[in-house]
């Protein structure tokens, strides 16, 4: 898949976010360094969903004293968190395939 002038920018920007202080990395090492960040989203969005079932059921079975708005802030709260988390594990599976094909193209 070619990739346009905008998009080569585009993750650029991915890079200089997801690869703070490894940016000066070659592709490949950053591609390793990408994967790993992808594990690490990925136990992120286990513990959000875990966290989340474990104050659901809290809710549900009236085992706590909070009053249902807190819950409703906490679910929320939770629900953003695992779209913010989603969003950066497509930015981070781009950017992976940008580098491959870069790789492969032997940019």
């Amino acid at each position: 898949m070619p990739f346009s002038p905008e998009d080569k920018e585009k993750y650029e920007i991915y890079s200089e976010v997801h690869l703070r202080s490894e940016k000066d990395l070659t592709d490949a090492e950053k591609i390793t360094a990408l994967n790993k960040k992808n594990r690490s989203k990925t136990i992120h969005l286990v513990v959000n969903i875990a966290i989340i079932i474990v104050f659901a059921f809290m809710f549900a079975a009236g085992l706590t004293t909070f009053a249902n708005w807190f819950y409703y802030i906490l679910f929320g709260v939770f629900a953003l968190n695992l779209i913010l988390i989603h969003l950066q594990k497509k930015q981070i599976n781009s950017l992976i395939d940008y580098l491959n094909y870069k790789i492969e193209r032997g940019f």
